[in-house]
């Protein structure tokens, strides 16, 4: 008991700020309704087995650790909260480590926790970059005791870069970190080389199979872009932003390189990270995030009994100014909002309260679809993508190989691909169409293809969707 009281005496700050923190992201995470690719890396977990999630990947996009972690959860069919809690813990415990063991500044790790990318993202969407968070951190933690625990630090790197694409590249940048230590110090380990050959097979697997990856590639040109700083700083603006990179970067920069290692972790991730985010895939805040991420790693790393005061004490200024300009930057840009305010709860008690929608079949290929097909276990209505005739295919979200799933609504499906839609209809299908779409006007519409006509009949709307029923004439 005393120790209990001694420790709770001599981290206050600590305490305060993890019980602020969970009260905080609690709230929201019970008030959340899961986004698209959330409840979509749930729905691939539910609805494929094992080895079929490995051997999905080449259709995903993401690495597939995460949905092996749902699938026992979402094989028992409790959603969401074993998902959003899951998620909650990892960055939780991410949060916890920093605190006991990062040699960082209290005061600096308050403006940490309380940062956006901490508190409003990695808390609170339940994807995969929290748990790739939480492992980066107990590698920076185990850095200096890498060549002591050998086979763990290989295991670790293994799995923390199986869980992202952005984990993967500061996960790689110590993973050559830990290579060069074990060559130079001439430790020659079977097992460990074993480990971290099986991880680089994994990872080739995953990256090369991925559909998605190839299409990207060939159309976008690698070019410097300052764009990717909207996310890492406060404004989508070029001079604020360049001015606050000489801010920020010259003394940060100056700190570091008394450090060859931190200097090399942070310019391969940087390096990598600007490469992916503008020259491979139009990254999102949830991934250029991981600048900042990378950057208290970065702190984290540096051997402080070496350092210079001053240099310690303006990077120390400048990092700190950046977290607290990032707890003042949660994401309001209009095109997410979605993320925190999706009413597909409200979309499911429409339906329910409905005995027509309750007992039909409703086919639509969206965002949205994916968040409403996890709640239709055990219910009398059936949510089913139109793009696919076949069963168990609600998790696919898009199909890209043979272009018959664009996001686009089913009058679009019946004049494009009417021998794909006419196998699914029946006489009891609906679909919802946003009403700002020009061929919602009227009440009725017929559409003609390849000599199958496709009636709608709106029937019901619900916010911003309207329901409407399809026959085949």
């Amino acid at each position: 008991m005393e120790k209990i009281k001694n420790f709770i005496k001599n981290n206050k700050m600590f305490l305060g700020c993890i019980l602020l923190y969970s009260i905080v992201t609690l709230w929201r995470l019970f008030d959340h309704t899961p986004w698209f690719d959330e409840a979509h890396a749930y729905t691939i977990a539910e609805q494929l087995s094992f080895f079929e999630i490995i051997k999905y990947v080449k259709d995903e996009g993401h690495f597939f650790i995460w949905q092996l972690l749902l699938y026992p959860f979402a094989k028992l069919h409790l959603y969401p909260y074993p998902m959003l809690l899951l998620n909650w813990l990892f960055c939780t415990a991410a949060l916890i480590l920093m605190w006991m063991k990062a040699p960082i500044d209290n005061r600096i790790k308050v403006l940490i926790t309380f940062s956006a990318p901490i508190i409003w993202c990695y808390a609170l969407i339940a994807r995969c970059y929290s748990l790739g968070i939480l492992l980066l951190f107990i590698l920076t933690y185990l850095f200096d005791k890498k060549l002591k625990y050998p086979k763990t630090y290989a295991l670790l790197l293994v799995l923390a870069a199986n869980t992202s694409i952005v984990a993967l590249i500061g996960t790689s940048a110590l993973g050559f970190l830990f290579l060069y230590e074990l060559i130079k110090n001439k430790k020659h380990s079977l097992g460990v080389y074993s480990i971290l050959a099986i991880g680089a097979v994994l990872i080739l697997y995953q990256l090369l199979n991925i559909g998605y990856w190839d299409s990207t590639v060939g159309q976008r040109t690698l070019h410097l872009s300052v764009k990717i700083f909207r996310s890492a700083f406060v404004y989508d603006r070029l001079l604020i932003n360049l001015a606050l990179i000489c801010l920020f970067a010259i003394p940060i920069i100056r700190y570091f390189w008394q450090n060859k290692k931190v200097i090399f972790f942070l310019g391969f991730s940087y390096f990598f990270l600007l490469a992916l985010s503008t020259g491979v895939y139009p990254c999102h805040y949830w991934h250029t995030y991981f600048f900042y991420i990378f950057l208290i790693i970065a702190f984290w790393l540096m051997n402080n009994e070496d350092s210079s005061d001053n240099f310690k004490k303006y990077a120390a200024i400048s990092f700190a100014i950046m977290s607290a300009i990032l707890i003042f930057h949660t994401p309001q840009m209009p095109k997410y909002s979605f993320i925190y305010k999706s009413y597909t709860k409200d979309l499911i008690k429409f339906i329910e309260n409905d005995e027509n929608l309750r007992n039909a079949q409703i086919i639509q290929n969206d965002g949205l679809i994916y968040e409403m097909s996890p709640y239709s276990y055990g219910k009398t209505y059936k949510i089913k993508n139109y793009c696919h005739v076949e069963d168990n295919t609600e998790y696919d979200l898009w199909n890209i190989s043979t272009q018959i799933c664009p996001i686009e609504n089913a009058m679009w499906q019946a004049r494009k691909h009417p021998e794909i839609l006419e196998k699914i209809v029946d006489d009891n299908t609906y679909t919802y169409i946003k009403e700002s779409k020009l061929e919602t006007i009227n009440k009725n519409v017929v559409v003609s293809s390849q000599n199958i006509d496709f009636k709608f009949d709106k029937y019901k709307c619900f916010k911003e969707y309207c329901f409407w029923k399809i026959s085949v004439k």
